[in-house]
């Protein structure tokens, strides 16, 4: 029997531009539908290397679904 896919969770991170001194720092937040949520950090980064990344929640199932996350996607919502 094939191994079972792990369920796919809709990870929302907040993502910290760097202070640049001039202005405040812009906070964007990010959705990345991953097994867990350090896949899901880390799927961020790699989109926002230069960025502070944070783990913030999660988006309900029905929700998810309706904005159509495929599994390793990366979506600024």
């Amino acid at each position: 029997m094939p191994a079972k896919k792990p369920k796919q969770t809709a990870f929302t991170v907040a993502v910290s531009a760097a202070d640049d001194g001039a202005s405040p720092p812009a906070t964007r937040v990010y959705v990345a539908m991953a097994a867990d949520p350090l896949a899901a950090v880390a799927a961020v980064q790699a989109v926002a290397p230069e960025a502070a990344v944070e783990l913030s929640g999660t988006l309900s199932d029905r929700l998810a679904a309706r904005l159509r996350l495929r599994p390793g996607e990366v979506r600024p919502i």
